[in-house]
């Protein structure tokens, strides 16, 4: 891993402006970067809120610290523990979910609890989802504990 050290203005302002899109608020936030392979990870207070390797990618650990306000799918008490372990979700765990959401989009799991625990990319439309309660809805991207949790914590 790359020591971290603290990025431009310009180049926050990007990080910034990819993270407002799912209505996180990080403006203004002083953000230090850090490089392993093809992964970055953004920390904000030494905690990795955010990584990046193809895509921008939120951690739980932003979630829960400046929750987004778009692209929530909560989850049931069944579907929690599995997930937590890297597992899909699949649409009968589903309570609840953004209507705007699309195939492919990314998407934040919330518990039925309140706080945010995975991150995932939607297989099937919102009003797919809810209409056939049947298949699997999200696959997980990242969750707590994994190889990028790991690798930058």
């Amino acid at each position: 891993m790359t020591s971290k050290h603290f990025i431009s203005k310009k180049e926050a302002k990007r990080i910034w402006e990819s993270m407002a899109a799912y209505g996180i608020d990080i403006s203004g936030e002083n953000l230090e970067v850090a490089t392993l392979k093809s992964i970055s990870a953004y920390y904000i207070g030494g905690k990795p809120m955010i990584f990046q390797n193809e895509r921008i990618i939120p951690s739980v650990y932003l979630l829960n610290y400046r929750n987004p306000s778009k692209n929530i799918v909560t989850v049931d008490e069944g579907a929690e523990p599995h997930i937590l372990n890297g597992s899909d979700v699949f649409a009968p765990g589903i309570v609840s979910m953004d209507s705007n959401i699309r195939k492919g989009d990314m998407v934040f799991i919330k518990s039925i609890k309140g706080y945010f625990i995975a991150v995932g990319l939607a297989e099937m439309d919102a009003d797919e989802i809810m209409k056939t309660r049947k298949g699997r809805a999200v696959h997980i991207i990242h969750f707590p504990g994994d190889d990028m949790i790991r690798a930058f914590s």
